[in-house]
């Protein structure tokens, strides 16, 4: 057996870790729906953002026919992964053609809501896309405490993912209420230059995605159950923070594209909107580190030596959102500018120098490999997306040759 798996750590007696397993499995169905969004996703929401930000009858087709293919595609994509992979979360959600079609129409509604929300960050409807997220979130916890007599662990799927696709539904119907243009299905005139667009960052998309997905499994198959708990802990709180300097990125990108649709211009090097946004997001980055320092031996002493490893690898994992703020931030700017080399080079740096230390170091070294290879990894990205963007800012002040 792995050093791992070996581990001498004690397994906890009485605490939550115990209670952690069914929990867990639910999680781990949508982290799977997740990376199904990723993979059905077809790099569209990128593609809207750059391409379809405006108010016009181009940008609603656009529109309109990525949802129709974000819909089939989460349906075959879901169906695959259904019939091909057999965990403990596909069992769940894998006993009948219910289940599966249900499986299928939460992560289609969880797309078309990612589509939709990039209208509305167009449209700069922030009130309608803070109330949503409320909504969405505030629902589930009167529902906790009901029993409808399901299975405890289905109804907590269901809990959290249909107020997500339900929401991503009634953004379509009442889109155009909410001020975030319509739906059409006429002929864009760009769909060649679209297309291209989407499908280079559809593969760097999943490229940079994969450890979030990756890492956790191979930690699960090489450590024990209790070492795990405190692992999977951990990486679902860091998860959740790595969401802030993504939806920054998000934002930028979705300004800048529409600045870019109307002016021609991709972008001034230095440009005041993206120092704000590096600034804000690696703010928020070293907070969350810092906060981390403070609030993992908290939980230890609060709760008991059982938390000792989650107080460990907490402040670890968060200190990979530093450098992920600032890969982040530079990937939206290469993709405004179009910049395909930058984008790919970037997001593949941080798939690969996740992905391989977790491949070869964490069956043996188990959790604090992953937490290294994870922190490792996503400095290499932030180093080279700065490279990139200080190549490019090099070249866009190299004035050009008279002949």
């Amino acid at each position: 057996m792995s050093a791992a798996m070996t581990d001498k750590d004690p397994i906890p007696s009485r605490s939550v870790l115990q209670a952690l397993p069914q929990p867990i499995i639910v999680l781990d169905v949508g982290r799977k729906i997740q990376f199904v969004n990723y993979a059905s996703g077809l790099g569209l929401t990128i593609a809207l953002a750059r391409h379809a930000t405006l108010q016009n009858r181009d940008s609603d087709a656009l529109f309109g026919w990525s949802v129709v293919a974000t819909v089939v595609s989460s349906v075959v994509v879901g169906s695959l992964y259904l019939a091909l992979v057999d965990t403990s979360a596909t069992r769940l959600v894998n006993g009948s053609f219910g289940s599966w079609a249900l499986f299928c129409l939460f992560t289609a509604g969880t797309s078309v809501m990612l589509l939709a929300d990039v209208r509305l960050m167009a449209a700069r409807r922030w009130g309608w896309l803070v109330g949503r997220i409320a909504v969405a979130s505030l629902v589930r916890l009167p529902l906790v405490l009901w029993d409808p007599g399901l299975d405890p662990a289905t109804w907590l799927y269901v809990l959290m993912l249909a107020p997500l696709a339900l929401v991503g539904v009634l953004s379509l119907v009442f889109l155009g209420r909410m001020g975030g243009g319509r739906i059409t299905l006429h002929r864009p005139r760009s769909v060649g230059p679209f297309a291209r667009y989407a499908g280079v960052n559809w593969v760097a998309t999943l490229a940079s995605q994969a450890p979030q997905f990756v890492l956790p499994l191979v930690v699960a198959q090489s450590v024990r159950p209790s070492v795990n708990a405190s692992f999977f802990l951990a990486w679902t709180v860091t998860s959740m923070v790595f969401l802030l300097p993504a939806a920054i990125a998000q934002v930028l990108l979705v300004e800048g594209g529409k600045d870019a649709q109307v002016t021609e211009v991709a972008g001034v090097p230095g440009s005041e909107r993206e120092r704000e946004a590096l600034v804000f997001s690696l703010g928020l980055a070293v907070l969350a580190w810092l906060g981390s320092l403070v609030v993992g031996p908290a939980i230890a002493a609060v709760f008991g030596s059982d938390y000792n490893r989650l107080a460990r690898l907490l402040p670890t994992l968060m200190l990979a959102g530093i450098p992920w703020a600032l890969a982040s931030i530079r990937l939206s700017e290469a993709r405004i500018r179009k910049d395909q080399a930058a984008t790919v080079a970037i997001t593949l740096t941080l798939g690969l120098t996740i992905l391989v230390p977790t491949i070869v170091f964490v069956p043996s070294g188990g959790t604090t490999a992953a937490a290294t290879a994870f922190v490792v990894g996503n400095f290499a990205g932030a180093l080279v997306a700065s490279a990139m963007h200080e190549r490019w800012r090099r070249s866009s002040r190299t004035p050009a040759l008279v002949t």
